[in-house]
């Protein structure tokens, strides 16, 4: 009786083993059975978060049959294909069999999914890799924040009238930052600062002397800077993957925003308390802004340097009609 038993718990567990082997191995649509679960970059429960799914959630699970040599292949989980990537969920948690609605992902023909590039020393194994492999041309898993500081140059274009009403130049170059936060990729809300430094053809000299230790008066030149502070709020496209890195996806997003900005002008000699300092009247005005990001991962899954181009536009009222700016960026989330 006790051999018939150990013997029957055999087949039991090879049966079952045989089950699973067949449904991790078979693509198609499944189910999310599980009141939420964690998609991971590998098939490791101390792997990175990837995504996160709901009980009811249509997924495309994957056939390593389709993709020798990119997929992780562990006893108890399931590749499914995710938007920009692959993830990794325990088998637990789907139902092959439950009827779903079509998955888009599983009706298209496989997309190409390439494997993370290799150090010259390094070799790929056949049936792994060291981190999921990206699928190109599908957004990046949404952030629910993401935090933005950006600093860069570009090109302002002043208002002719207000220019030559207080006779400098119409156009600059600029030094520029930014603050900026983002909502799960798709809302934005921004700061930022723009500081321009047009040739001035009205500028003055005086006799200044040392604060501390006194001294022989000495001649000091005015300098000018014109400088914008503005806060705006707007819209974006989520990531979208280019390409992969070693430490994972390079992606673009394009943006849109509306604000409002006040711009100064300041004519003064520098560090200089008590010598003349001329105020130029240079109003502000909303603009709108459109732009591109590019992201690029570091080793820190929690930090992304890129690169940010964007055009800004004023109303015709402000002192500056338009602007260019680009910039480094680095995003926290």
């Amino acid at each position: 009786m006790t051999s018939n038993l150990r013997g029957g718990m055999r087949v039991a567990a090879l049966l079952a083993c045989f089950v699973w082997w067949v449904s991790a191995a078979s693509a198609g649509p499944a189910v999310i059975v599980a009141p939420r679960v964690k998609a991971f970059d590998a098939p490791s429960n101390a792997a990175g978060v990837v995504s996160e799914l709901r009980h009811g959630a249509p997924i495309c699970v994957l056939d390593k049959t389709n993709y020798p040599g990119i997929l992780h292949r562990r006893p108890g989980w399931l590749a499914i294909r995710l938007p920009g990537g692959v993830g990794y969920v325990p088998v637990e948690a789907v139902d092959l069999t439950a009827p779903t609605s079509e998955v888009e992902d599983c009706r298209a023909s496989p997309m190409a999914i390439v494997p993370p590039p290799l150090e010259p020393h390094e070799s790929r194994p056949d049936a792994a890799v060291a981190r999921p492999a990206l699928i190109a041309g599908g957004f990046l898993p949404l952030r629910p924040a993401r935090f933005l500081l950006g600093m860069g140059t570009g090109a302002a274009w002043l208002n002719k009238q207000s220019a030559a009403q207080h006779q400098i130049d119409d156009s600059s170059a600029t030094f520029n930052g930014t603050l900026g936060l983002t909502i799960y990729d798709v809302f934005m809300i921004s700061g930022a600062f723009s500081a321009a430094f047009p040739s001035d053809h009205a500028s003055f000299s005086q006799d200044v002397v040392l604060e501390m230790g006194g001294g022989d008066p000495q001649s000091a030149d005015s300098g000018l800077s014109v400088t914008s502070y503005s806060i705006a709020a707007g819209l974006r496209t989520p990531f979208w993957a280019l390409g992969s890195t070693q430490n994972g996806w390079v992606a673009g997003a394009l943006f849109a925003e509306y604000g409002s900005a006040g711009i100064h002008g300041t004519r003064s000699i520098a560090d200089c308390v008590d010598c003349r300092k001329d105020e130029l009247d240079m109003p502000g005005g909303t603009f709108w802004q459109v732009g591109f990001d590019l992201l690029v991962p570091s080793r820190s899954p929690r930090a992304s340097y890129g690169l940010t181009v964007a055009y800004q536009g004023y109303e015709a009222s402000a002192g500056f009609t338009h602007e260019i700016r680009v910039g480094l960026s680095w995003w926290l989330q």
